[in-house]
């Protein structure tokens, strides 16, 4: 789990491959000390004990003589040049029956009672500190050419070889424990040694190896840094050059749509300016035309004008000595002749409003307005247009104010557009006016009853020329120019003019003025 933890981590690739190395290498390396340190331990041991058997052989056969005539200055000799050698600790030499003929050393008490017969050289007895190695003291008859001959001789010997007693000898195994030690400290040593060096080595050998990609990482860095398109050096090992010369293509591939990109854009652009100039003229050129419609029809509203106005007046004149010849049949054409002479002067008067927005000629009056007699004015003029559909007129007030300072002659233009607009689409219903304030604006709510408007009616009904729709426009006629005039004259006002209706339920329009403008 922590092996998995540090292959997965942020550090680098080289951190990796030292740290998964060098635990490679130690555990191998561990793994060879302890096989070496057993392999050369037990060959020691071997070699010790093959020494100790020799000594005890070489005993016994000294030992020969000494048993046979029971000489003990004899035995006493071949035990101490046995006890010259370092590791014997004690020797002994017994009868054939296991009594004790000659000991020398420190002979452990516990070993006293051992008394086991053996027919060749064995090891009796083993603990940490020593071994106990016994053999048979053997006496050879027959013709021989060695120097045991003279004994062989002896007539009392009545077998061809014949255990007449026992060598035992007490080895020490301190020479082994200090040589298992050298070799464990050797071995130790070594494998430590051997691990630094191999470190210093992978250290060296893997920053050598791993440089051309840390220099790959740095350039992707710079290029991401500086948006620019950097090439990297293709050098080191076969795969770092590989990536090097494919994180190059893309390069090469990013820097030719790049190019590309750029001249589209340097295309675009210019044909932008082209069109942009040809706009521009076309604006230029519209913006001239419609400057001159504006004037004509100024000059035509104002030249129509006069004449209509004159045969107004010349209109109440004849009305006048018809009623007093008495009549009264040439009065009712009359009236039909000053209604739509006045109709037709009120299109007229809105063309020239119109054309004077349009041309920027429209100025703001700011005066000051009394609400009672705002309120009068609007109830003498709407309430015959509200009886005529069989409509409920009525006007609430309920600002605190009692005069407000706005251009008088275009507030009462836009509420009598308003209101005269709600009873021409109210049939039998209500037509309100309500007046109320705050601190700073003066509000009025002009409702209906009537057809309403659907939200697509509510989206174009303050454009030009637009009403409703032509089946209504053929029904309720009108030039459409009052609604766009009225906002054109509240946004004069620094007002805003607004609509919320739902389609056949009536209409909502709120004229927000500020108080004081």
């Amino acid at each position: 789990m922590k092996l998995h933890r540090i292959f997965n981590s942020n550090q680098s690739i080289r951190h990796q491959a030292i740290i998964f190395l060098i635990t490679s290498i130690s555990v191998m390396t561990l793994i060879i000390s302890i096989l070496t340190a057993a392999g050369v331990n037990q060959q020691s041991r071997q070699l010790m004990l093959k020494n100790a058997f020799q000594i005890t052989d070489g005993l016994a056969k000294q030992a020969v003589f000494a048993l046979l005539s029971g000489a003990n200055q004899n035995a006493k000799e071949a035990i101490q040049q046995v006890q010259g050698f370092q590791s014997v600790l004690a020797t002994r030499l017994r009868y054939e029956n296991q009594d004790i003929f000659i000991s020398e050393g420190e002979y452990p008490h516990a070993l006293d009672t051992l008394e086991i017969q053996v027919t060749d050289t064995q090891i009796l007895k083993e603990t940490a500190d020593f071994w106990l190695i016994k053999t048979p003291v053997i006496l050879t008859t027959g013709v021989s050419n060695n120097d045991e001959s003279e004994f062989e001789l002896e007539s009392k010997l009545t077998e061809p070889q014949q255990i007449i007693g026992y060598a035992e000898v007490i080895y020490s195994k301190a020479s082994l424990s200090q040589s298992q030690q050298r070799v464990a400290i050797i071995i130790t040593s070594i494998a430590v040694i051997s691990v630094l060096v191999l470190v210093t080595i992978l250290n060296f050998a893997l920053a050598k190896l791993f440089a051309p990609l840390e220099q790959l990482a740095q350039t992707m860095r710079q290029a991401k840094a500086s948006k620019d398109h950097l090439y990297a050096n293709v050098t080191g090992a076969k795969e770092i050059r590989k990536m090097a010369g494919y994180y190059n293509s893309m390069m090469k591939v990013l820097e030719q749509q790049e190019s590309e990109l750029i001249s589209h854009r340097d295309q675009l652009e210019h044909e932008v300016k082209i069109r942009t100039k040809e706009l521009e003229e076309a604006r230029d050129t519209a913006l001239i035309a419609s400057q001159h419609k504006s004037e004509f029809m100024a000059n035509m509203s104002h030249e129509l004008r006069t004449p209509i106005q004159s045969i107004i007046g010349y209109g109440e004149l004849v009305t006048e000595e018809l009623e007093l010849n008495g009549d009264f049949e040439l009065i009712e054409d009359m009236d039909k002749i000053a209604n739509n002479s006045q109709r037709l002067l009120f299109m007229i008067n809105s063309l020239l409003d119109l054309a004077k927005i349009e041309a920027g000629k429209l100025e703001i009056s700011a005066t000051e307005i009394l609400i009672s007699e705002l309120q009068a004015t609007i109830q003498e003029t709407i309430k015959p247009l509200a009886q005529k559909n069989n409509n409920q007129f009525e006007i609430t007030n309920s600002c605190q104010l009692n005069k407000i300072i706005l251009d008088k002659e275009k507030l009462e233009q836009v509420l009598l557009n308003l209101l005269s607009n709600a009873c021409k689409f109210t049939n039998k219903g209500k037509v309100s006016l309500n007046i109320h304030c705050d601190k700073q604006h003066i509000y009025f709510d002009v409702a209906d009853t009537g057809i309403g408007l659907s939200p697509e009616q509510q989206e174009y009904i303050f454009d030009e020329f637009r009403q409703v729709d032509s089946g209504q426009a053929r029904k309720f006629s009108g030039t459409g120019l009052g609604l766009s005039i009225s906002k054109r004259f509240v946004e004069l006002m620094q007002g805003q003019l607004t609509v919320s209706s739902t389609l056949g339920q009536g209409a909502v329009f709120t004229i927000t003025l500020p108080i004081s403008s």
